[in-house]
């Protein structure tokens, strides 16, 4: 056996083209093998939301939630702490009576979902959800 030594010109190399041959029958065969179907009218059902209505409830209490989250019970301000203690005491004075929660636009929905969870634990059955200026 003759081993033959490799000069220093001689630089290994990879050749690319059976590569590039497999990659070009890769990309025809998902060509021709894929279907793209173009559909219309896909059956959606949107929630809907209606704006402007009147309050279905006309002697409410309110309980408004401003930008800076500052809660106020029938317009006196609440501690966000003892707003269940508020809304009980608000209750117990006007048992009949719906609550109204009414947001200010940049209020955070954390502070919308703690009045609304408030409401719940001090025993309104009737809430409304509004928005509105909390002033």
């Amino acid at each position: 056996m003759k081993f033959v030594r490799r000069t220093v010109d001689q630089e290994p190399s990879v050749n690319l083209t059976p590569l590039i041959d497999i990659v070009f029958l890769l990309l025809i065969f998902f060509m021709v093998s894929s279907r793209f179907i173009d559909e219309r009218d896909l059956p959606l059902e949107l929630p809907a939301a209606v704006t402007a209505q009147p309050s279905t409830v006309a002697d409410a209490l309110v309980v408004d939630v401003t930008g800076e989250g500052v809660y106020r019970v029938d317009g006196k301000p609440a501690e966000t702490d003892a707003l269940v203690a508020s809304l009980q005491a608000l209750r117990a004075q006007y048992p009949d009576r719906a609550l109204r929660v009414r947001a200010d636009g940049r209020a955070a929905h954390a502070a919308v979902v703690h009045a609304l969870d408030s409401a719940s634990q001090a025993g309104f059955a009737r809430v409304e959800i509004a928005t509105g200026s909390g002033n």
